[in-house]
């Protein structure tokens, strides 16, 4: 018999092969994807505490050891710190109200700490 052509069960085996490729696949991608924004979150959330730093050593003579008033996204976008822009955690509007807090370690060491994102979405 010369009959050219694929059985039936051949093709069955291919669109199986095919089908666990694309689902191993598209796994494979949904979590780079994810780590990926979660890489882009902690940059972002990296890049305002530091920022807050800044500002807080910059403007000593207000932020001080003693005291340090809560610092906003609003007040380290108008010193040209930070740009105004969507939040790369929730991919939302930046909150321009929310607090960048500045203490400082028994070690005199300075800490900022951005209240603006929950610990779920960091």
């Amino acid at each position: 018999m010369k009959d050219k052509g694929f059985t039936l069960i051949e093709l069955l085996a291919v669109i199986v092969i095919i089908g666990t490729l694309g689902v191993i696949v598209t796994v494979s991608l949904t979590k780079t994807l994810d780590d990926n924004r979660k890489e882009n979150c902690e940059a972002f959330v990296k890049e305002i505490e530091d920022a807050a730093c800044v500002y807080a050593e910059v403007n000593k003579d207000k932020c001080n050891r003693d005291s340090c008033p809560s610092i906003t996204i609003d007040t380290l976008i108008k010193e040209g710190l930070i740009k105004s822009e969507a939040d790369a955690c929730t991919n939302k509007d930046i909150d321009k109200n929310a607090i960048v807090e500045v203490t400082w370690s028994s070690e005199g060491e300075k800490h900022c700490e951005y209240k603006g994102i929950r610990e779920y979405e960091r």
